[in-house]
């Protein structure tokens, strides 16, 4: 399998395209706020002890405590837990709508082939390493270099990896682990002792695997060189080469995947055929309704429906990996009387997320009402949670565009108009609350740094619709 990998590094987002033989299959956003909290180790300082929940609220510098259930505390700090008393905890789960956050004490560190657990002992293999030999080769290595000072995770990429490789990873894991405990005691509530690499390298790390050649194509020679450091110089050789394309246009306009990229901000999605996907989000599920709208599907009324939701079933597919839904997603059908239809339907879909390597999803064969269901753990925040926010009047979730979009298509304006024009300086009129915005993530400051322009900031009026103007000056 061919996979290539697309990092377009900006100054306030990154953004990560997956084509898999030449398709678009998915996508990734991170931006400069830092919303991601997940895997973050921090000092948390207990709030409640509920004896019924057998769990404790832990107070770890957020507007919402964390819930964290005793059984997820080492034995360290067992009888420890009393209101005041402080510990590190890891987020699990993030903060969604009316939920909180749910943390554990039982902290890991991640590696590329390893993952480290510095409260235990003992060396865990994945049970897909079914090789006895090197079962006991990669036990007795890691025994060797950790002297039973913490617990290791191997994880199946490991099956593959050189002994130099491991040895790199449970080494770093190991300093990671001794600087943690070193410091988990002398810090203040909602101190960081932990976070995951960026995004781009978490990415990379996952796609690496099953891969028989990958090509990472970015538009900053810095990621490709921080990328090729920590995979090694031995894959590098291998199947993994690398490109640096920085182009005006912009990295996904030379692939052509921009039109589809910018599709991922659309309610409704138009099928080759004529049909389309309507898709919404609440609070309990994705809804994706198929219509036949334009379809023609009098010739041979079952095989026409039948070819439509098949094209309909694909683009759900893409549509749930490239926006990265979680959770319950819905796909209401057009109607099939036939069983062995519907039956079709739900071999193919398998068929697609395993082309795919999707195994965050599992897919549940059609209702009697043609309802194909998909249930897909959460990993990373999805676009909908990034880029949309709730309507001010009625509250409807993800029905406008949030302070992130703006402050993205902002950057997108100031960097072609640094590129494409030979102004040195912008005017620029936001919005009072984006304003607000840019100001407490310093984004004036990096973008003036990054593009060499001087960007003069104002207060739109409130009765002004647009988020932000650009109006030129001569400086």
């Amino acid at each position: 399998m061919r996979k290539q990998i697309l990092i377009e590094k900006n100054v306030l987002s990154t953004q990560i395209a997956i084509l898999q033989e030449s398709e678009f299959i998915s996508f990734y956003l991170e931006t400069c706020i830092k919303s991601d909290k997940q895997n973050r180790i921090v000092v948390g300082q207990v709030e409640q002890v509920v004896k019924n929940l057998k769990a404790v609220f832990v107070n770890f510098g957020e507007e919402k405590n964390g819930l964290l259930h005793i059984k997820q505390v080492p034995e360290c700090y067992q009888n420890k837990l009393s209101p005041g008393s402080r510990l590190p905890v890891q987020v699990v789960k993030q903060n969604s709508g009316e939920k909180g956050y749910k943390l554990t004490g039982k902290v890991n560190l991640m590696g590329r082939f390893l993952v480290c657990l510095p409260f235990e002992t003992g060396i865990n293999i994945s049970k897909k390493i079914k090789d006895q030999e090197i079962r006991e080769v990669l036990k007795q290595k890691l025994q060797c270099l950790s002297n039973g000072k913490y617990g290791f995770v191997v994880r199946t990429t490991a099956k593959n990896a050189s002994e130099s490789l491991l040895e790199k990873d449970a080494l770093e894991l190991i300093e990671k682990a001794d600087a943690f405990m070193k410091a988990k005691d002398y810090l203040s509530k909602g101190s960081q002792l932990y976070e995951d690499p960026p995004l781009f390298m978490q990415i990379v790390r996952e796609e690496l695997e099953g891969a028989e050649k990958v090509e990472i194509i970015c538009n900053q020679q810095s990621v490709l060189s921080a990328i090729q450091a920590d995979i090694g110089e031995e894959d590098d050789e291998e199947h993994i080469s690398f490109k640096l394309c920085n182009e005006i246009e912009g990295l996904f306009q030379v692939y052509d995947i921009e039109k589809k990229r910018t599709q991922l901000l659309n309610r409704k999605i138009w099928l080759k055929n004529g049909g389309n996907l309507v898709i919404d989000y609440t609070e309990a599920m994705t809804v994706i309704d198929v219509n036949s709208a334009k379809a023609i599907l009098t010739k041979n009324p079952q095989k026409a429906v039948l070819d439509l939701n098949l094209l309909a079933v694909k683009e759900s597919i893409l549509q749930m990996l490239r926006r990265n839904l979680s959770g319950i997603i819905v796909t209401d059908l057009v109607e099939m009387p036939s069983q062995e239809d519907k039956q079709y339907i739900y071999e193919y879909a398998k068929e697609l997320l395993n082309k795919w390597g999707d195994r965050r999803t599992k897919v549940y064969p059609l209702t009697d009402l043609g309802l194909l269901q998909f249930s897909r753990t959460k990993k990373y925040i999805g676009l909908p949670q990034q880029l949309f926010t709730s309507c001010i009047q009625c509250e409807a979730p993800y029905s406008g565009n949030s302070l992130s979009y703006y402050m993205m298509e902002l950057e997108k304006t100031i960097k072609d108009i640094s590129e494409k024009t030979e102004h040195t300086a912008v005017f620029v009129e936001v919005d009072p609350i984006f304003y607000q915005f840019l100001l407490k993530n310093n984004c004036i400051e990096q973008l003036e740094n990054a593009y060499n322009l001087q960007l003069q900031i104002e207060r739109s009026t409130a009765s002004s619709k647009k988020m932000f103007l650009c109006q030129f000056y001569q400086r």
